[in-house]
């Protein structure tokens, strides 16, 4: 794994598609695996999350002696097939919704509507509040009010008057 992720390193730095190809099926399926605990495998997947233009692939590992062995890494650096690690479809869902949610948040704290709405929820989060229907009728100002139901610029200097 550490000679797989420091070909990773490498070809994150190159402008161009590179193959990378390794015997060690382990690492590659480690690679490929949502559950990783090993801090060196976490590292070298965000790099080829972030980077669609680098490929792993398998070659057979070299059985015999090593003139037997250079030949296969010869063949497999012109003659081999490209593989794609997909990554799981749970994972790419994860890093979708925090990529969402920190967008979502960046907007809420640079926005200009609502801001008496953001001093009682300062932070975005896809987990339900468990408010009451009343209670959220009162923070956002829809209603059965009478300011709400009947003229809209009182609902305006109401709403605005309850953030402060």
């Amino acid at each position: 794994m550490l000679a797989l992720k420091a070909g990773i390193e490498w070809a994150n730095t190159a402008n161009e598609d590179v193959n990378i190809w390794s015997d060690s099926e382990s690492s590659l399926q480690a690679l490929k695996s949502f559950n990783v605990k090993r801090k060196i495998t976490q590292e070298a997947q965000m790099i080829l999350l972030k980077n669609a233009r680098i490929r792993l692939g398998w070659v057979k590992a070299h059985i015999g002696c090593n003139d037997i062995a250079d030949i296969l890494v010869k063949e497999a650096t012109t003659d081999g097939i490209p593989a794609r690690l997909p990554f799981p479809k749970r994972f790419l869902k994860k890093q979708l919704l925090e990529l969402s949610l920190s967008c979502s948040q960046a907007e809420w704290d640079n926005g200009e509507t609502s801001r008496w709405v953001y001093s009682i929820i300062p932070k975005i989060s896809n987990k339900q509040l468990h408010w009451s229907r009343e209670c959220i009728q009162f923070a956002t100002g829809h209603g059965p009010f009478n300011s709400y139901l009947n003229d809209p610029v009182s609902t305006l200097q109401t709403t605005a008057d309850v953030g402060k």
